[in-house]
């Protein structure tokens, strides 16, 4: 019982203090919309499918 009570009472010094989820790191923070770059879509190279010579003459 001591526990919970002791629980209690540091949860509500902890909120009095100004603690906030950012300030603990828990709360996630949206990026901001102006740092955020768009990338080029990944493709396939057309010679993809080749295997190198060395393989081939080997036979796997």
């Amino acid at each position: 019982m001591k526990k919970v009570i002791f629980a209690l009472v540091l949860t509500v010094i902890l909120s009095g203090c100004g603690l906030t989820k950012e300030k603990l790191g828990i709360a996630r923070k949206a990026p901001d919309e102006n740092m955020v770059t768009v990338r080029q879509p990944l493709s396939v190279p057309p010679e993809y499918d080749l295997r190198p010579v060395a393989e081939i003459q080997q036979g796997k």
